[in-house]
């Protein structure tokens, strides 16, 4: 057979193979792909096949090889983006990208390979870049909802919420069956504190498709913050007989507790969060319901049942709000059961995981400053009130008008004896009296 002859058959090999690939006949496409490269070895088709096939199997290692050797035979675009996809796959962002920006060079430009690089971006926690290729895929192919749904994500997550309304509202017109349009736009509402008109649509967008237990939670969240408590618990109580209730049966067990917690049944609030408690076995916690449970016993000075919720937070995240709060909490309940030594060493210790964490926020960015506040906050119940005052003022020249700051320098006043200076910070702070979390 000569070389020109080789390669049809090597060719039609191919076709073959991918053909059984699309039919999910794993095995006989693999037999394909071998038989074509013991004809014709140089041919790039086979081993690009290969990796697809590898990456139907999730095997992203063996398919990175596999588009490799083939890029070693022939460079393209196309390959390019197949190797990148792969390290993507892989969780290898940074060699993903590398890689989608050779297939630009080389002219390819797809819509998808720039869907997958806003993905990747994101993964990198870079919305602005994210954001960039999204728009570049939505351009290149505006029919496709996904695109236009991640794009709006993408608003939302860098606060342009007038232009991811309009985003919404754009993918509502182009795809009006698409649920996840519904979903954003009553979130959008909520955002923007529209209390009543996210219930109006929220309830339109349920009686469209009344199967969808996801679009429930929406109604029932815009219900609770809309203060219509009862509606929002018969909704809650209602979703059982649906068909996917299980799918969202803790976020509603969620939305439960928090609206017990805010009607002031802390009792009910409590028994409701311990059931999601339960529930936690089977997802991935971030230590919100912890959390919440820590600050209803706050509320109710149940201080060691306080404590124990804050170690359990410490115990299972190392970052984060809830993480950080419990930093505090743990050492101020110690204080109030009256361990005042082993307070004051886990106020030093949370001080200075505050501070090494500040180093690696900007500080006009918003965990920084919390972070300079509990910082300011431990300070002051470890008795260093110049410390305090100063990490406070330095918070205030950041135009931070949070009621918590006035809050911490009132107790401060108070505690020097200082009661005039201490009023008006209260007054500042909206008339509230105390500190907490």
């Amino acid at each position: 057979m000569d070389i020109g002859e080789a390669r049809l058959e090597a060719q039609d090999l191919n076709a073959q193979g991918e053909m059984l690939l699309v039919a999910g006949r794993i095995r006989e496409a693999g037999q394909k792909f071998d038989q074509a490269m013991d004809i014709c070895p140089e041919l790039p088709d086979s081993y690009r096949n290969y990796g697809d096939l590898y990456m139907s199997l999730q095997e992203y290692e063996k398919a990175k090889n596999a588009y490799r050797k083939a890029l070693c035979i022939g460079k393209s675009g196309r390959l390019y983006f197949l190797y990148g996809s792969a390290c993507f796959m892989n969780d290898e962002l940074a060699e993903g990208l590398e890689n989608y920006n050779r297939a630009i060079h080389e002219g390819y430009d797809s819509d998808e390979m720039m869907f997958f690089m806003g993905m990747a971006y994101e993964h990198m926690d870079d919305d602005d870049m994210a954001l960039r290729y999204y728009q570049k895929a939505c351009i290149k192919n505006p029919m496709r909802p996904d695109y236009m749904i991640k794009k709006i994500s993408a608003w939302i997550r860098l606060g342009k919420f007038d232009r991811a309304q309009e985003a919404a509202e754009e993918l509502l017109l182009k795809s009006p069956e698409t649920f996840e349009g519904y979903h954003i736009k009553t979130q959008l509402l909520l955002i923007r504190e529209k209390h009543e008109e996210a219930v109006t649509f929220a309830k339109a967008a349920l009686e469209r498709f009344p199967e969808d237990v996801e679009l429930l939670c929406d109604y029932a969240k815009a219900l609770a913050l809309a203060k219509r408590d009862e509606e929002a618990l018969r909704l809650i109580n209602s979703a059982e007989k649906m068909k996917y209730f299980d799918q969202a049966r803790y976020p509603l067990a969620l939305l439960e507790g928090k609206i017990w917690a805010q009607s002031g049944q802390s009792d009910r609030a409590i028994q409701t969060f311990k059931r999601c408690l339960e529930m936690e076995a089977e997802i991935k916690s971030d230590g919100e319901v912890d959390f919440l449970l820590m600050n209803l016993y706050l509320a109710d000075e149940n201080y060691e049942e306080a404590r124990q919720q804050a170690e359990r937070i410490i115990g299972g995240n190392r970052d984060g709000p809830y993480y950080y709060a419990a930093l505090y909490c743990r050492p101020f309940c110690l204080r109030c059961l009256g361990r005042t030594e082993e307070a004051k060493t886990l106020y030093r210790e949370a001080n200075r995981i505050y501070r090494l964490a500040s180093l690696e926020n900007r500080p006009e960015n918003r965990p920084a400053v919390d972070l300079y506040l509990y910082r300011a906050m431990c300070l002051k119940d470890l008795g260093d009130y110049e410390k305090a005052l100063e990490i406070l003022e330095f918070l205030e020249s950041l135009k931070t008008s949070d009621a918590e700051l006035h809050l911490v320098r009132a107790d401060i006043y108070q505690i020097q004896g200082k009661k005039d200076l201490a009023e008006k910070e209260w007054e500042k702070a909206g008339g509230k009296h105390g500190t907490g979390l």
